[in-house]
């Protein structure tokens, strides 16, 4: 499945892509029926909401069920994806965790050596933008960098899980943009304040299941900048791959549902281009990884 976050006319709500369009999850859910609510109260009309109900994900496969086998002349009407804005699918994840250089080539180019752990820092979740949204260059930093990233969203709380059960805690994945600024990542030293900078953190364009993609791996993924190609890989470049990330992690800290896992960028970044390339006004920030989609942002 493909989940959503949108809005309507200033409405947020959760949908599900469908062939024939957006189904809005809590309005199907009512029309099909109370059943579908949790003890009673209203769907779940966000996605961190949704996630963090056990049985959010089955439920909205049967609502998906549901309406599939209601005759079509009986069936509520789907969104268009021109009549919607498209909204980063989890706005405030509690926590996003990001790993360093866990792509070879990019440890390469960057003149650091491949690491024989997971390098492990945050984003705060405050720099979360959606699909089409404007990254700002801001006032405090002029080489600002691009880094495409497939991202795990978690769908059940995890803690001390081993590598062969780790995919059961993973709702699905998405795109993260890890945009960064390399002049105060220097500065700093450690990454915080250079990764978590207003707008960092482009999100979507969707959360596509599990059962659609698997572990990750296989995925082709990419970057253009105002069309020219920068980034070209695939997930299976992957020093640590998905399963020992969420090992790893939920070793050391709980997992929670909506909590994000940025698992790291390939080769081809800005600064360690001959010369160094950094966004500009007016770039446009075209990032694809296979299965999911693109994920667009311009640069002012």
């Amino acid at each position: 499945m493909r989940l959503v976050t949108y809005s309507r006319m200033g409405v947020p709500s959760i949908g599900v892509e469908l062939d024939s369009g957006i189904l809005d999850i809590p309005d199907a859910a009512s029309y099909f029926g109370r059943k579908y609510h949790v003890r009673g109260q209203s769907f779940p009309s966000t996605m961190l909401d949704l996630l963090s109900w056990e049985s959010g994900i089955d439920v909205v496969r049967q609502i998906v069920e549901r309406y599939n086998q209601t005759p079509s002349g009986e069936r509520l009407l789907t969104l268009s994806l021109d009549s919607i804005t498209l909204e980063a699918p989890i706005q405030r994840p509690g926590k996003i965790v990001a790993l360093g250089r866990n792509y070879p080539e990019h440890a390469k180019e960057t003149g650091s050596e491949v690491p024989k752990f997971p390098i492990i820092f945050a984003k705060f979740p405050s720099c979360v933008i959606g699909p089409n949204d404007t990254i700002h260059i801001p006032k405090v930093s002029t080489k600002i960098d691009w880094e495409v990233e497939l991202a795990i969203v978690i769908g059940k709380v995890c803690k001390d899980v081993s590598e062969e059960k780790a995919l059961q805690y993973i709702a699905g994945y998405t795109i993260i943009n890890d945009v960064s600024a390399r002049d105060l990542q220097r500065q700093d030293v450690q990454y915080v304040r250079a990764k978590s900078l207003d707008d960092f953190c482009p999100m979507g364009p969707c959360i596509v299941t599990t059962d659609e993609i698997g572990d990750g791996s296989g995925l082709k993924m990419s970057t253009a900048i105002s069309g020219i190609l920068k980034q070209n890989s695939t997930t299976s470049n992957m020093m640590f791959k998905v399963p020992h990330i969420i090992s790893y992690l939920s070793k050391s800290f709980t997992l929670e549902p909506g909590d994000i896992i940025a698992t790291g960028t390939p080769e081809g970044v800005g600064f360690a281009r001959d010369p160094p390339e950094y966004l500009k006004s007016g770039d446009i920030v075209d990032q694809y990884i296979e299965k999911i989609g693109f994920l667009r942002n311009p640069v002012k």
